[in-house]
């Protein structure tokens, strides 16, 4: 028979994560990433070291993608995606997630699909919730004002282009994370650059599934 969470696990669970846990996402403006670590950490305390289980399994051959970056260097890609259990015999928890990564270093990619994963899943129990409720935004890193160099009398730009914050409403997150997996999975390169295929503020959630059915039906 399995025991139930205690108050203290549940008060631990609902506990914010520290600020240092929340950072600016790499590649999608205005959405904010929760570094790993910390996941572990509260894992860790609310359930103990040791009782807690993860395991992985790749669901396709890692994939590799030789790129040309714009100052003509070859850079190769690793994409690796993969199905995560997360199971806490204890509690009678048991979740499983697929997640995917990229990098530029094939073991880090298969390590950063497991660790989305793990992190997704530990949302699902409570942890780390307020960010995916949106009350932890993106740190906002203002403009540096623009400085000429030293002798010379160059103006500076007559306009500055700014991209605004893309905010996620809580009732479209969940369908939010499902087109972005099927595109992490399906889109080419070039859908993946394409601004049409990259959600913004006025995507509903008809848009969203229609993305999803695009993607899918491939």
């Amino acid at each position: 028979m399995k025991n139930t969470l205690n108050e203290e696990q549940l008060r631990k669970i609902a506990e914010p994560l520290p600020p240092e846990a929340i950072s600016a996402h790499p590649t999608r403006p205005g959405m904010s990433t929760i570094k790993g670590i910390f996941v572990t950490e509260r894992l860790n305390e609310v359930f103990g070291v040791g009782e807690w289980m993860v395991k992985t399994e790749l669901l396709a051959p890692i994939s590799v993608i030789t790129k040309t970056t714009s100052s003509g260097r070859e850079r190769t890609e690793y994409t690796a995606l993969s199905k995560t259990i997360l199971q806490i015999q204890s509690v009678g928890i048991y979740y499983e997630c697929i997640a995917s990564s990229t990098n530029d270093d094939m073991g880090d990619a298969a390590k950063g699909a497991t660790t989305d994963a793990i992190t997704k899943i530990a949302s699902w129990i409570g942890i780390g919730i307020d960010v995916y409720k949106g009350k932890h935004g993106a740190p906002v890193i203002p403009p540096k004002p623009y400085q000429a160099p030293p002798g010379n009398d160059v103006a500076p730009p007559t306009k500055t282009r700014t991209t605004a914050a893309v905010v996620i409403p809580i009732g479209l997150q969940k369908v939010h994370q499902d087109y972005i997996l099927q595109r992490s999975i399906k889109a080419t390169e070039q859908e993946k650059n394409d601004p049409r295929f990259t959600p913004s503020e006025d995507w509903n959630e008809e848009r969203y599934r229609k993305g999803i059915e695009f993607f899918k039906n491939r």
